[in-house]
């Protein structure tokens, strides 16, 4: 099962992902697959707003079974920041409802 635990922790926001969701083999799991996309995108939006200067990412951890994000973002661009983090939990909601088993939200 993957786990997805969502902080606030003052001025940061923390995100983890981990374990994998056992739907199926390894490279036909589609429940992991939408999990991966989700996150890769995720990193990506969230290394390009670094880039921009509207957050600071402390940590960025990724390992196989395991994401782990900590956020900082700044007051000027938090209406877009959290725009960018609700997209990213509603697809991993999404997931959550109809694959309850292989997804849980903490």
């Amino acid at each position: 099962m993957t786990k997805i635990f969502k902080r606030e922790y003052y001025d940061k926001i923390l995100i983890t992902l981990e374990g994998h969701s056992g739907y199926g083999a390894k490279g036909e799991d589609i429940v992991c697959a939408g999990v991966s996309t989700l996150a890769c995108n995720f990193i990506n939006c969230i290394k390009d707003e670094e880039a921009d200067g509207r957050i600071k990412l402390h940590k960025c951890i990724i390992r196989d079974g395991y994401v782990h994000f900590e956020i900082e973002i700044f007051d000027f661009a938090k209406e877009r920041l959290e725009g960018i983090i609700e997209s990213f939990m509603k697809g991993l909601y999404m997931l959550s409802e109809v694959y309850p088993q292989y997804v849980k939200i903490e």
